[in-house]
C-alpha cells in the first residue's frame, strides 16, 4: 500500500541510525541532476551499533488517519513481522546513507543515540509536493530495538499515524542470501 512507503524509511532510519553521534545531518537529492550531498553538524559520544545478521523486525501502525482513507484500510491495521538480513557494511552505515538511496530530500533535525535511548527529529521533502515529519523515541541495545513514532505527512495526501517498532536479532542471516 502506497501510504504505508514512507513507513519503511522512518523504521529502517531507526534499525540504521543506532550508530549515529547527536548532532544534524541534512542530505538532500538534486531532481534535475540526481546529484546526492550531505551536510552534518552537531557533535555527541558514539552510540553502539546493532550487531549484522538475521532481524526480526514487527511494525504495528495504530491512530492512522488520512484525507479520503481507501475503504477497507483501518485506523488500527494488523501489525506486520518482517524478517531482514543486516550485512556488517549495513551495520556500519549511518542515517545519511539510508535517506541516499531513498529518492527523497532529508533532513536529521536531532539525532540522539546514546546510552541505549534513541530520540530523533526528522523531515524529508517527498515527491509530489508533499513533507513527512516524524518524531521518534525509544531503547536499543546491539542485538534489539524498540521504537515509537509520531509521523505526519502534509501536502497533497496528508495523513498522519502512530507507529510502534520491535526489532530483535535472531540469528545469523541465512547463506543463501
Amino acid at each position: 500500500m502506497k501510504a504505508f512507503g514512507p513507513l519503511i524509511l522512518v523504521g529502517a532510519l531507526s534499525l540504521a541510525a543506532c550508530d549515529q553521534k547527536t548532532g544534524s545531518t541534512t542530505v538532500t537529492t538534486n531532481a534535475a541532476t540526481g546529484e546526492v550531498t550531505e551536510s552534518r553538524s552537531g557533535e555527541g559520544s558514539p552510540a553502539a551499533n546493532l550487531q549484522p545478521g538475521k532481524w526480526e523486525i514487527r511494525t504495528q501502525v495504530s491512530d492512522l488517519k488520512m484525507a479520503n482513507m481507501p475503504k477497507g484500510v483501518s485506523a488500527n491495521p494488523p501489525a506486520q513481522t518482517n524478517s531482514v538480513c543486516v550485512t556488517p557494511e549495513q551495520a556500519a552505515k549511518g542515517p545519511a546513507e539510508l535517506l541516499k538511496g531513498a529518492g527523497s530530500d532529508c533532513t536529521i533535525n536531532s539525532s540522539n543515540f546514546a546510552g541505549g535511548k534513541v530520540e530523533s527529529d526528522l523531515t524529508c521533502k517527498m515527491p509530489g509536493d508533499m513533507t513527512m515529519k516524524s518524531k521518534t523515541t525509544g531503547t536499543f541495545t546491539a542485538t534489539s530495538f524498540t521504537t515509537d513514532q509520531q509521523m505526519e505527512m502534509t501536502g497533497a495526501h496528508p495523513m498522519s499515524q502512530k507507529i510502534h517498532i520491535e526489532g530483535r536479532r535472531i540469528g545469523d542471516c541465512d547463506t543463501a542470501q
